[in-house]
């Protein structure tokens, strides 16, 4: 065995020994997805936002936006980045949701209000706006169910 055969083997060893124990490492660490977070946190405080969940969450951004093309309801711009609350979790009809709000920034008298069911990764709302009128207007999306719907009429 040639000595420069040997000092390349030492070397492959040596760059093998230092890479594979961070892969390891990134490996064994898998982030808290924010829907996860939000299903077992206990204070608003640790709870995950709305604009957080929307961008992370393949599944509750789709789920949201099948919902409303459903409805007709067209997604406002300000819906990534309006005011919002943490999600919190709520218990209807013995399953776990999703409580979320979301408004219009400087303007909150239009606004959503969701319950996310991460099990099905299925969500329901009801919408809040005003005509030119300034009368108030109110519509369901994603069929809520007569929990649901008093729920997010009560919210």
């Amino acid at each position: 065995m040639s000595q420069r055969f040997f000092t390349e083997c030492l070397a492959a060893a040596a760059i093998a020994l230092t890479i594979l124990p961070a892969q390891a490492e990134t490996a064994a660490v898998s982030p808290v997805l924010p829907v996860e977070r939000a299903l077992s946190c206990s204070d608003a405080s640790d709870c995950p936002y709305f604009p957080e969940v929307y961008e992370a969450d393949r599944a509750f951004r789709e789920a949201l936006l099948i919902e409303l093309k459903k409805a007709d309801i067209r997604r406002p711009s300000w819906v990534p980045n309006g005011v919002t609350t943490p999600l919190r979790r709520v218990e209807v009809d013995g399953s776990a949701r999703l409580l979320t709000s979301v408004c219009e920034p400087h303007n909150c008298g239009h606004y959503f209000l969701m319950l996310y069911d991460p099990a099905n990764s299925a969500i329901t709302g009801l919408y809040v706006s005003r005509d030119e009128a300034g009368a108030l207007q109110t519509r369901y999306f994603g069929r809520p169910s007569i929990a649901e719907a008093a729920l997010l009429k009560n919210n």
